[in-house]
């Protein structure tokens, strides 16, 4: 039987209506594994980023001659990993900051680099070569966190202006302290960035869904 007009036309909204919501349905449902996906990977190269960090300390500390234990006042320029109540961040707070802090990272650690190679020139390409691949490793972060943004339906904020400020005049021992607080603060970072990934990975309140397997740094 052929359904009179409006009652045809009906019937084809209807269908129409059903269509768009299971579509609607399935770009949340792949939304949301990507976002998993991203997560999982990201808390993976945390925890790389931290283990390669803590190692990067051991041969500064080393090579620079100084005492491991030595006592670092916070850094100008340098963001802190510890933040108060940080169970009632949202997913976007959390991500943005730690762009912040990565970005700030990235510059900080290339101002190093550059100290480091005035300093000693090709005289200790050890240290050399572990700072420039912590610093591949945080741009790579920082790149991941954006797409994250990305998937968070806003873009990462534009890096107009939102450099560490210029690199202060300091004699050879200050910078190497300065250097020590910088790669400290860096290794508490990655331990933070691991578990806000782990928070933006737990599934929404209502979601059927099962959360993916916790990773460790």
């Amino acid at each position: 039987m052929v359904l009179p007009g409006p009652g045809r036309r009906c019937a084809l909204s209807l269908v129409h209506a059903r269509a768009a919501q299971a579509m609607a349905a399935a770009d949340s449902t792949s939304a949301t594994l990507r976002r998993r996906d991203l997560c999982s990977r990201g808390i993976r190269l945390a925890g790389k980023m931290r283990s390669d960090v803590i190692d990067l300390l051991d041969t500064y500390v080393e090579r620079q001659g100084l005492d491991a234990s030595a006592s670092v006042a916070a850094v100008e320029g340098v963001p802190t990993a510890a933040v108060e109540r940080w169970d009632e961040q949202t997913g976007t707070q959390r991500l943005l900051e730690n762009l912040a802090a990565y970005r700030a990272f990235r510059a900080l650690l290339a101002q190093m680099l550059e100290e480091q190679r005035e300093q000693l020139g090709e005289a200790d390409t050890a240290l050399d070569r572990a700072l420039a691949a912590v610093l591949l490793q945080v741009s790579a972060f920082a790149y991941h966190l954006e797409e994250l943004l990305r998937l968070e339906s806003r873009g990462p904020p534009s890096e107009e202006g939102a450099g560490p400020p210029p690199a202060p005049h300091l004699g050879l021992f200050e910078r190497k302290l300065r250097g020590l607080g910088v790669l400290r603060e860096l290794a508490q970072w990655a331990v933070r960035s691991a578990r806000d990934l782990r928070q933006l990975a737990k599934p929404s309140p209502g979601s059927s869904s099962a959360p993916s397997p916790a990773e460790s740094p």
